[in-house]
């Protein structure tokens, strides 16, 4: 039996590695955006990460870094953020980038990232509604739920710092804990 070839066409070789390089670049920014709120302490926690990408520069600050995630590769625990196995205040930074939106219950997340951190969480999401906006020109049909900013000042209290950025399409919060 012979396998036909199947042609590919020609906009989806062009839009794919054009989608591919804007979002290894919106990566980067969102390191280099998660990274200033990290500052001194002994340890971080990243949930929901699926690869370690921000282990180099937390070393880099002398920082012990752990790795979470409900589908780990190399260098990353398995871990549900609805039942995370540490004890309560056991990190100095906890960091959720991008996960609250895909998680089946988001308020119980939030509950247990609160609860493992010590001194500073570190949350970004999809900037509501800004986001939908774009969602209508691509679908991620990975996003379970609309993530607001109010939403998380109902459950996490007022951040002590929040910014949006990329066209305000992402939002990120940071709330510190005195413990």
């Amino acid at each position: 039996m012979v396998k036909s070839k199947q042609k590919i066409p020609l906009i989806y070789k062009i839009v794919t590695p054009l989608f591919r390089l804007i979002s290894d670049a919106i990566s980067t920014i969102r390191r280099r955006k998660l990274m200033e709120f990290v500052v001194k302490g002994k340890n971080v926690l990243d949930i929901g990460c699926r690869t370690p990408y921000l282990k180099d520069q937390v070393q880099m600050k002398g920082m012990e870094y752990r790795a979470v995630d409900i589908d780990p590769s190399e260098g990353v625990e398995y871990g549900d953020i609805h039942k995370l196995p540490y004890k309560d205040n056991s990190f100095d930074y906890v960091i959720c980038s991008e996960v609250l939106e895909h998680v089946e219950n988001p308020i119980k997340a939030m509950q247990e990232l609160k609860r493992v951190t010590k001194k500073r969480l570190i949350i970004t999401v999809p900037n509501e509604p800004f986001f939908t906006l774009f969602r209508f020109l691509i679908w991620e049909q990975g996003h379970l739920w609309a993530i607001t900013p109010s939403a998380l000042r109902v459950y996490l209290g007022e951040p002590a710092q929040e910014k949006t950025y990329l066209l305000k399409r992402y939002y990120l919060g940071v709330w510190d804990f005195k413990k």
